[in-house]
């Protein structure tokens, strides 16, 4: 049986729904707390409980126990010649690549691996080992050797061989002697990692599986003579990260994973011919591992917070399931004489073969359908054959020898660019970079010594002009910036090239700037680099030390520069921040297919929607010369920012590439719905029960007024309906708790409406804790609409949480129309007509200047001024029927006493004064 271990990792204080008993988890659904599951694992680990049995929150979870659990099993397996394969899948966020790779502060499984392997092999008596790795990341269905010094052309084939298996063909297999050969060799990888997924534009790392094999070889050498090899393969896997929490799907990794799943289950249901193997590249390279002949351990990652429930679940029941598997490994022994001769037999048949092709031509009848296949069985063949010599090659070659290519093709660069840096690091200012993934953050530096300029700019194929400092990717010029160390006090300067985009701290520079330490410079659209500055920071008081960047706060730069407050709630800033990157080479890849189109980050503030308090994120895409706007979900944004990179891409290659509509990522259909405008509606009065009828302002997505709208609030009295009169208002608003409310919402018309509203507009809006969204009728051929819209409402019973949202928040009513294409766009004005003639690249910078920060986030900050003088309408109505109480309960007052004084009587009735002093107390 395969083994499973539980890993929780999170960030913060927050509440949590697991419990932990032993080896068994309980989940609880947060929105029904009596429903629970319950599962069964090998280990739990990061599950730290209270006197309850609830999880605490942890910073981190128990690497160092996770390590001291699993890496001896591992081991005692491999010496004895039994393949192993240790598995990271979860949650992003959640110490999944942590177990793996570990970081500053805690050791990884490899590491630990390594460091008790060397420790050990010298004890070995008689023995000869081994030991070699290599390294790969499978993005996209593609194989990408992390080992090759040559990132861009470092893509492989996955092949089929009968007698092996499936196979990497051309990966490359580094001999090590040493835990520090291993350690410098994997900060090569993971350098080579980051620049793949910056110039290549992968979406992320989190969507990338990386494979690290170890490979540990015995020889003993027996009596006979012969040379016996016991071998073990320990895989490192590093799986994509489960769900899509920024809305991004990318079809290949969902196939990936969906395949990885299903294989899982076949093998369960025990149905050898069914399991799907073949269906994907991630299952192809893990089938020696997953089919039963390894001995597996799956580090199962999982968020115990609420808000996470349904991928934990997902997470859990995987996890429950991958248990299952049942293993069957041998131990992998072999003589190399054996080898040999099996591989010469093999390339033996092979020749003959290719020698009686003439038997098979009685197969085929059409002898040209013979020649296409012949042709290409001949072309598999020389491939195996060739790959059959180079394992004999192998077999044959020296220790000495392997290790002498690996310390040839990587540790010696690698030792050449550390000893560089180490030696001048403490004087010489240097780049380093910032990463999405923290594995990747300041694994590439770049050393600027003292007066001398760097250019940088994009690889090209000839030697002439060649870049400094070598950038690719969407956007990067050929020469892209010049930066340059003065020398003079240290001053460190740079130069953007005509038409590059720079930013500097998140801002745009289009001329020279002087750089300081800490810095963010953002080259083009994926390149993130921070300075250091060895003498600024010495230079700085220790009171006043910069603290270290990360790849947030550079985000947070062109956010806060685009005008987005960062003081918002934590979920809309995680969302927005991960969203910038992409919106940004949106329009980057807008600009180099000449789309005449831009998008933006809109954070809509809905504070009444569905009774609760919360922003909308929505991205805008705008037509740069007609002007014309719509809004797209997050979801529909990033699936087609998927299809624009593809697009992309495959542009790149094909220059003639002619797309249909359907496949065009930026075009939208007909007969769009847009969203015009939103007006708020305060309900403070409510709870008085009485009838409220205004007018309320709309404003479009900048703020800026577009028309009215008339809304009505009449309440009634049940069965049959019937208007309250001004004797029916309740004097204070907590006497309609656990009472029934009934009243009829009305939208009459709206007035002084933009032209493009006579194309068809209409209403949306949520009341509340309504679950389905209301929608008025579709009004055309107008400026001036006329809904009448009625909806009636019965609030049973009126609850603390709803009485607080009707006398707190607004309910939000979205006015939408009706867009079509213009089939003929005719300009109105001077600016018009130039935009017709501007490219996108042109209006894009038209568009900067005129707003003066980057296209990238837009927020609504205008019109909370608008929405707060109608907080101060609706209060002064609100206080006007407290008014109308107070004086109704004086009056009260004021009656008894005059009944007294007619019947000349000095007394009055206790319990009648007593209730009409409470009514005024209540009222102040």
């Amino acid at each position: 049986m395969a083994r499973v271990v539980i890993r929780e990792e999170i960030e913060k204080q927050t509440p949590v729904i697991i419990r932990n008993s032993g080896q068994v988890i309980t989940l609880r659904n947060p929105l029904e707390d009596s429903e629970t599951k319950s599962f069964q694992f090998d280990y739990t680990y990061g599950l730290s409980k209270d006197d309850n049995g609830y999880l605490q929150p942890a910073a981190q979870a128990e690497q160092k126990q996770i390590l001291t659990d699993l890496v001896p099993r591992l081991l005692r397996n491999a010496w004895k010649g039994y393949n192993c394969a240790l598995i990271a899948y979860g949650q992003r966020g959640t110490g999944k690549s942590v177990s793996i790779f570990g970081n500053k502060s805690y050791q990884g499984a490899i590491s630990a691996v390594c460091d008790k392997l060397f420790d050990q092999i010298p004890l070995a008596k008689d023995t000869l080992c081994q030991v070699s790795i290599s390294m790969m990341e499978v993005y996209n269905n593609e194989v990408r050797d992390l080992m090759s010094n040559n990132v861009q052309e470092s893509t492989l084939k996955v092949r089929e061989n009968k007698r092996i298996g499936y196979y990497v063909d051309g990966l490359k297999v580094l001999a090590v002697a040493t835990v520090s050969d291993i350690e410098r060799i994997l900060k090569e990888g993971k350098r080579n990692r980051a620049l793949l997924s910056t110039e290549m534009n992968s979406l992320s790392t989190h969507s990338s599986t990386v494979l690290f094999q170890l490979k540990f070889v015995q020889k003993c050498l027996k009596k006979s003579g012969q040379i016996i090899n016991k071998s073990s393969i320990i895989n490192f896997v590093d799986l994509p990260a489960t769900g899509a929490e920024s809305g991004v799907v990318n079809e290949s990794l969902e196939k990936n994973l969906s395949v990885f799943h299903s294989v899982v289950e076949a093998l369960i249901d025990n149905k050898e011919a069914k399991v799907p193997f073949n269906d994907s590249t991630l299952t192809k390279l893990l089938k020696p591992v997953l089919s039963g002949h390894s001995k597996i351990t799956l580090i199962a990652n999982i968020s115990p917070i609420d808000s996470d429930y349904n991928r934990t679940m997902t997470v859990l029941k995987f996890a429950e399931q991958f248990r299952k598997i049942v293993l069957n490994a041998g131990v992998n022994e072999s003589v190399t004489d054996e080898v040999i001769q099996k591989l010469r037999e093999e390339n033996a048949e092979l020749l003959s073969e290719l020698r009686n092709e003439e038997n098979l031509v009685l197969k085929y009848s059409d002898p040209k359908e013979f020649q296409k296949i012949m042709e290409k069985r001949k072309k598999e063949i020389y491939r195996i054959i060739r790959s059959n010599e180079e394992e004999i090659d192998e077999l044959k070659q020296t220790w000495e020898d392997k290790l002498l290519i690996t310390l040839q093709k990587m540790l010696k660069v690698a030792e050449l660019r550390e000893a560089a840096f180490e030696q001048d690091k403490e004087t010489v200012p240097y780049l380093w970079n910032l990463h999405e993934d923290p594995q990747l953050t300041g694994s590439i530096v770049h050393l600027l010594q003292p007066i001398l300029s760097y250019t940088i700019g994009r690889q090209t194929d000839d030697n002439e002009d060649k870049s400094d400092i070598t950038l690719n990717g969407l956007s990067i010029q050929r020469t892209h910036a010049v930066i340059t160390n003065e020398g003079r006090d240290g001053a460190v300067s740079l130069s953007p090239c005509t038409s590059s985009k720079v930013l500097v701290n998140g801002r745009l520079v289009d001329k020279p700037i002087t750089l300081h330490h800490n810095d963010r410079i953002t080259f083009g659209c994926h390149h993130l680099y921070v300075l250091n500055h060895p003498r600024e920071m010495k230079s700085l008081p220790a009171t006043n030390k910069p603290v270290a960047i990360t790849y947030l706060q550079a985000i947070e730069d062109i956010a806060i520069s685009s005008g987005y407050t960062t003081e918002s709630d934590d979920n809309i800033k995680k969302e927005v921040f991960r969203l910038i990157p992409m919106v940004h080479e949106a329009n980057i890849i807008s600009e180099e297919l000449d789309k005449r189109l831009s998008f933006e980050i809109v954070s809509l503030p809905l504070k009444a929607r569905g009774g609760k308090r919360e922003t909308k994120v929505m991205i805008q895409k705008k037509q740069l010369v007609t002007g014309k706007m719509s809004l797209w979900s997050v979801e529909c944004f990033c699936s087609r920012y998927i299809a624009m990179k593809d697009i992309y891409q495959k542009q790149v290659k094909e220059y003639d590439l002619i797309l249909s509509n359907d496949e065009d990522p930026f075009w939208e259909p007909d007969c769009n719905e847009a969203l015009m405008g939103q007006a708020y509606v305060y309900m403070q009065y409510l709870p008085y029960m009485v009838q409220m009828e205004d007018t309320v302002t709309i404003s479009d997505l900048d703020g800026h007024k577009i028309g009215q709208l008339n809304v009505h609030v009449l309440p009634h009295k049940p069965n049959p309906i019937q208007p309250l009169d001004d004797n029916s208002s309740i004097e204070n608003t907590d006497d309609t708790l656990g009472k029934r409310i009934q009243f009829q919402f009305k939208i009459k018309n709206a007035v002084g409406l933009p032209e493009r509203a006579k194309k068809g507009v209409f209403c949306k809006f949520h009341f509340f804790l309504d679950v389905n969204e209301s929608v008025t009728k579709t009004i055309a051929e107008t400026v001036s609409p006329n809904f009448n819209y009625m909806k009636e409402v019965t609030i049973d019973p009126v609850t603390p949480s709803t009485l607080y949202s009707l006398r707190n928040e607004p309910l939000l009513i979205e006015l939408w129309t009706k867009e079509t294409q213009v089939e003929k766009w005719e300009p109105s004005s001077v600016e018009e007509e130039m935009k017709v003639t501007m490219d996108t690249k042109e209006l894009m910078r038209h568009e900067r200047q005129t707003r003066g920060c980057p296209v990238v986030i837009k927020v609504l900050q205008r019109q909370t001024v608008k929405i707060e003088s109608e907080v101060m309408k609706y209060e002064l109505a609100t206080m006007k029927a407290k008014v109308n109480h107070l004086e109704a309960s004086v009056k009260r007052v004021e009656d008894l006493i005059t009944k007294a004084e007619e019947k000349n009587d000095d007394k009055i009735l206790l319990i009648d004064l007593q209730k009409a002093v409470k009514n005024i107390l209540k009222n102040e």
